[in-house]
């Protein structure tokens, strides 16, 4: 898989988060496709493969997106 830009690095990192809440191995009613088609496919629309390349997407790609305190950038509190 080639490399992705930030934002499809980041909407890949959401539909992950959005998979691991209601993905259930072994569970007809919470398999991959009902949670493409009730969760993920609403909110990011998007086709049932490229969930199942999202879930493909290596965690070394997806390492970067972490928020990261910007010594720069100042406080409101």
């Amino acid at each position: 898989m080639g490399k992705h830009h930030i934002n499809t690095l980041r909407r890949i990192r959401l539909v992950l988060d959005i998979v691991e809440k209601h993905y259930e191995p072994g569970n007809n009613a919470k398999n991959y496709y009902k949670v493409w088609e009730r969760y993920v496919n609403p909110v990011y629309p998007c086709c049932y493969r490229t969930m199942l390349s999202y879930l493909k997407t290596p965690a070394n790609e997806l390492k970067g997106l972490e928020p990261t305190d910007d010594k720069r950038q100042l406080k409101l509190f």
